[in-house]
């Protein structure tokens, strides 16, 4: 009896079950690729999405540090400029009320150095109200000969005021030539507050309808 049940069970052969064997791992290996699919695709897809944002959220910020950087280094810039301006206003230019009598005496100092008549010097005052400023021209006739204009000249350039020799005009000459009469054109420039409060109050003045 008992060998006929021995007889009668079939033996497990891998060559001969080899077809479903590879149907039933097909099957997992379907089962494990659809079940990493749907597991993995949504979080490989944020992932990728984040790192998306994070990328432009980068740049984002370079570019405001870029342009952060670069606004500071204009104002600092700006400032630099700024207190060379406001420096030469106030110690080369100064106001016409600090540096008027004192340019004035020293012109007429140089003149008479050179023997020649401080009253034959002229002043002409000129407001530029555009820029806030007074134009002081001063006209020195000066007769003698080359050095005696190379040495006003050379004064002037020498003086700590602020002088600009606009022009020499050759008006004559004298005992052939060798007297010259000249007319040396002088200008310097003030600082005036008032002509800019002036011109920033008309600026605020709103124009009337016409």
């Amino acid at each position: 009896m008992k060998a006929e049940k021995r007889v009668g069970r079939k033996r497990f052969d891998i060559r001969d079950e080899r077809a479903k064997v590879g149907i039933v791992l097909g099957v997992v290996a379907v089962i494990n690729l659809t079940l990493y699919v749907a597991l993995n695709l949504p979080r490989m897809h944020r992932e990728a999405v984040e790192e998306g944002r994070v990328t432009s959220l980068t740049q984002d910020l370079s570019e405001v540090s870029r342009r952060v950087t670069l606004m500071k280094d204009l104002n600092q810039r700006f400032e630099g400029e700024k207190s060379k301006v406001d420096r030469f206003y106030q110690d080369v230019l100064g106001s016409k009320d600090a540096r008027m009598i004192r340019i004035q005496r020293e012109v007429r100092a140089i003149a008479s150095s050179l023997g020649l008549d401080p009253e034959t010097i002229a002043y002409d005052p000129e407001l530029l109200d555009k820029v806030g400023l007074v134009r002081f021209g001063i006209n020195v006739p000066l007769s003698g000969d080359y050095r005696n204009l190379r040495q006003f000249i050379n004064k002037i350039e020498k003086s700590e005021n602020f002088f600009i020799v606009d022009s020499v005009t050759l008006g004559g000459g004298k005992d052939g030539g060798a007297l010259l009469d000249l007319e040396i054109h002088l200008s310097t420039y003030f600082d005036s507050p008032e002509l800019r409060m002036i011109q920033k109050a008309a600026q605020a003045k709103p124009k009337g309808k016409t």
